[in-house]
C-alpha cells in the first residue's frame, strides 16, 4: 500500500493540526494580540507551549494513519 507522497503527508497533518487545535490557535493569537505592539519572545510562553503540544499531538495521529 502507498502511503502518498511526502509533501501530501505533511500537507494533511498540517490540515489537521489547524482543525483539531483551533481553539490553541485562538487562545495564542489572543494572548499575542493583547501585547501588542510589544511582543517580545515568551510573553504568551504558556498559550504557546499548549499550542505546541496540541499540533504534535494531531500531527503524529495524522501521519500514523496515512
Amino acid at each position: 500500500m502507498s502511503r502518498g507522497k511526502p509533501q501530501d503527508r505533511v500537507t494533511s497533518a498540517f490540515s489537521e493540526g489547524l482543525r483539531s487545535c483551533s481553539k490553541e490557535v485562538q487562545h495564542y493569537g489572543l494572548c499575542l494580540k493583547a501585547t501588542l505592539p510589544e511582543v517580545e519572545k515568551g510573553i504568551c510562553e504558556r498559550e504557546f507551549q499548549q499550542l505546541k503540544a496540541c499540533w504534535v499531538k494531531a500531527c503524529r495521529a495524522s501521519l500514523a494513519r496515512k
